[in-house]
This record gives structure tokens, sequence and C-alpha cells, in this order.
């Protein structure tokens, strides 16, 4: 049975930030009315204009009032954070909400980000693992002394956490050392929304190797855009030049690579970056039984039970369009899907 989250925009189209951050609210209850089984936040600093860029502080206060919908991260910046002050704030989401939390966890990408917070770039995954390491310590409710390369630690973290034995820790990742950590470390993998979708079964059949080869469970999510309209050629002009402009920007820092896309040394201008070259794959949008249908491909092809959608972009659509849509995805895709397992 595959259960869907959502996933939220770091910006808003009006550029008040306090009017999107409203707005996020309505749109997380939403999702836990059409059935969504999450939100999340990414994490992105230094956005022109300002962003929201302490996701676990906003989610908290995005979900307050909500009963059922879990909050959770895809992914956390992980090198940029002191892994004390996470394991707490984590710890304090878990309590507060009974145990709703995900944490998901990536390496960071963005140079000048790193430059921000005076960590070395070059070194992203071995700092991941220290923090990996010592959030387990955390969580432990046992004294501990952590002797590392970038993290020297002595103490006892408390209260223990709500969730036993602790929080669930997501992993997002494309690289061979990647996948192997999350296979090692993980609850679950999940796949980014570059790769497409023939991409993310391979590269789930790689993690689910590494998972083997240790004897752990390997749990696949997916992170893709998606949109609910009248019709494809509806979507096409209310909604994909949103997610569009942001892989883009992927593209632009270097997101998308030629050992996985194999194109992207023809593209020479804006006018090679286009919808017919991307979408395949990735963008998931239509009339509500094509997004279905599709849906239930993309879960079978990767072994996936777990996929997270974005709708809604810094550009658009609207609020209310966003609102229209996460419901149209409960009645047209979650509610269905879930009938068809449980008869």
């Amino acid at each position: 049975m595959a259960s869907f989250g959502l996933v939220l925009p770091i910006q808003g189209n009006s550029g008040d930030l306090d009017q999107h951050i409203e707005e996020l609210r309505e749109e997380v209850q939403a999702a836990e009315a059409a059935g969504f089984d999450a939100v999340f936040l990414p994490e992105f600093h230094q956005a022109r204009g300002g962003a929201i860029v302490s996701p676990l502080l906003m989610l908290g206060w995005l979900t307050a009032g909500t009963t059922r919908i879990k909050l959770g991260t895809m992914v956390l910046a992980t090198p940029l954070h002191d892994p004390v002050r996470l394991a707490e704030d984590v710890l304090m989401l878990d309590h507060a909400t009974r145990g709703r939390v995900i944490l998901g966890l990536g390496t960071a990408h963005v140079p000048v980000d790193f430059e921000l917070y005076g960590r070395p770039r070059a070194k992203r995954g071995a700092i991941t693992d220290e923090i990996l390491d010592i959030l387990e310590r955390c969580w432990s409710n046992r004294p501990f002394e952590y002797n590392g390369e970038f993290f020297q630690r002595k103490g006892h973290v408390t209260p223990a956490p709500f969730t036993v034995p602790r929080p669930p820790i997501w992993i997002g990742a494309h690289g061979p050392k990647g996948l192997a950590r999350a296979a090692a470390r993980a609850d679950r993998w999940v796949c980014d929304p570059e790769r497409d979708i023939d991409m993310a079964a391979r590269l789930a059949d790689q993690y689910r190797e590494h998972a083997a080869a240790l004897g752990r469970p390997a749990r696949v999510g997916l992170f893709r855009e998606a949109w609910i309209g009248e019709s494809r050629e509806q979507c096409e002009e209310l909604w994909a030049p949103h997610p569009m402009k942001v892989h883009r920007l992927y593209f632009n820092v270097g997101v998308y690579l030629e050992e996985f896309e194999p194109w992207v040394n023809e593209i020479q201008s804006r006018d090679d970056f286009t919808l017919e070259r991307l979408a395949p794959g990735r963008f998931l949008y239509g009339d509500g039984g094509e997004v279905r249908e599709t849906a239930k491909q993309w879960l079978d092809q990767t072994g996936a039970d777990y996929m997270a959608v974005r709708m809604r972009h810094p550009t658009g659509p609207s609020h209310a369009d966003t609102l229209t849509a996460i419901k149209r995805f409960g009645q047209s895709v979650i509610e269905p899907l879930s009938q068809r397992v449980t008869t």
C-alpha cells in the first residue's frame, strides 16, 4: 500500500512571506483532509527576496492544529547543521506532535551555502556521517562521548524520543556513496525529482542491493512534480511553466548530471531545456484518471511505497488553484488507491 506526501514551496508568488506562510497553513489543512500522509519542506538558503529557511521550525507552526498528518523535511542540508541542536529540535517536535516527525536528510550541494555556514563542501559526505552518528547517540537516552574529525561532543541529551526507538530518518541521494549510506543508516531512501523514473528504478535496485548485503530492509520513496487539472493540456498551460523554472535553476547549479541524464551536454540555450525533454518520467500531470494510473505505474516500476509530490512552486500556480489540486489528488489518487488495496 502506497502513501503520499505533499512537498510545500519555500516561497509564494505574492512576494509577501507572511502571506505565503498563512497560505501554507491552509494547504497543510487541505492536505490532511485529502488523505496525504505528510507534508514536507526542503531546505534552501539565500533565495532572492527571502524564503522559508528553517524547515523544522516552520513545520511545527504550519501543522499546529492538525491531528493526523506528519511533518518532515525533504531534505535538510545536513552538513550545515549542528548535530546536537538538530537532535533536540527533532525531539521537541516528536513530543509535540506525538510521533509525527520524519527527518529527511541529504548531503547538500550549493557552494555558497557552505561558505555562509563555514563548512567545507568537499567534506560534506564525511560531515553527514558524523552527524548521523551523533543523532543516534543523542536519541539513545544515554550519556555519550564522541570524538570525530568534525565534532567532539560529550553529554546526555534528554528527553528520550517519543517515537520508539527514534524518529524515522530518510535519506535523499543518487550517487553510489549516498545510496550505500541510505542502505546502512536510513529507514527509507528517497529519489530526487531530477532523476527520471527509469533512472529512479535503476537507483532503487542499487539501493536494495546495498541493503540486502547488510541484512537491512529497503524502503523506496519518490519525489515527483505533480498536478491534477481538467486535462493534460490545461496542466501544461496553468502549471508546467512553474516547475520548469525550478528545474532550470537545478540545471544551472549543476544538479543534472551526464551520468544520469546523457542529454545535458545538448543543452546550449534556454530554448533547448524544454517540457518535452524534461517531463517524461518526472512530471506527473493530467486529469485524475491519468495521474492515478501513471502514479501506480511509477510505484510498481520502482518498487516504491511512498510518493511525495510537489504541486505549487514559488511562481505559481495560485494558492486557490493549489487547494483545488490538493483536493483532486485526494479524490482521484489517494482515495481510490487506498480502496483498491483494502477491498
